[in-house]
């Protein structure tokens, strides 16, 4: 018999963030089941949620701000849609795939902002 407060908390679950009124168009960092995640709301009031973490140096996402491309990176200024889709690299016409972070899917309900796992 195990005891329950060993086990591991289930993957493949909708996990709670925050309070909706939490999320803002300031990032807010969390970290749920031992991953930083990031989220905020984009200039149309949209929720989302990201790894905490620039594809680029690794800073985290959440010391940047949420501009009208999306949320920047407070280091190098790249930005990346609610979709973790890079859309912005200063200085650079394209973008390499590889620049992408993991987006989470989000919905909100009962007044929280839930992401899966």
């Amino acid at each position: 018999m195990h005891n329950i407060a060993t086990l591991p908390a289930p993957r493949n679950a909708w996990y709670v963030g925050a309070w909706s009124h939490e999320v803002t168009e300031k990032p807010l960092a969390r970290t749920i089941l031992k991953e930083r995640v990031v989220l905020f709301r984009d200039r149309a009031g949209k929720a989302a949620a990201l790894e905490d973490r620039c594809s680029h140096r690794a800073t985290p996402l959440s010391l940047g701000e949420v501009t009208e491309r999306g949320l920047e990176c407070g280091y190098h200024g790249l930005t990346f849609n609610g979709d973790g889709d890079c859309v912005y690299i200063p200085g650079q016409d394209s973008i390499p795939p590889q620049a992408c972070v993991r987006a989470y899917p989000v919905i909100e309900r009962q007044g929280m902002v839930w992401l899966w796992t």
